[in-house]
């Protein structure tokens, strides 16, 4: 899965601005809080992860590429083989 590509499509089809890229912010684009709620919902659905709401509204980390990162860390980490110790 390309998160990056993912992103930026549920963006695209939520706010309704075309053409974004990985350095896009969400701010930028229009994005607000009750538009928001639509693309946790949608990301969580399409990735398994859920990226903390505050993340989007970061002016340092709220670009795609940004977020993409944090659902790929959290798609690893979701990963991750438990131990079990006796």
């Amino acid at each position: 899965m390309n998160t990056e590509a993912t992103v930026i499509q549920i963006l695209e089809d939520v706010i309704g601005v075309k053409k974004l890229n990985r350095d896009t912010r969400f701010l930028d684009i229009g994005g607000n809080s009750l538009n928001l709620v639509a693309v946790l919902k949608q990301i969580k659905e399409k990735t398994g992860a859920a990226p903390s709401p505050r993340l989007f509204f970061d002016k340092t980390r709220s670009t795609v590429a940004a977020i993409s990162a944090e659902i790929d860390s959290q798609r690893e980490t979701n990963r991750a083989p438990v131990s079990v110790s006796a």
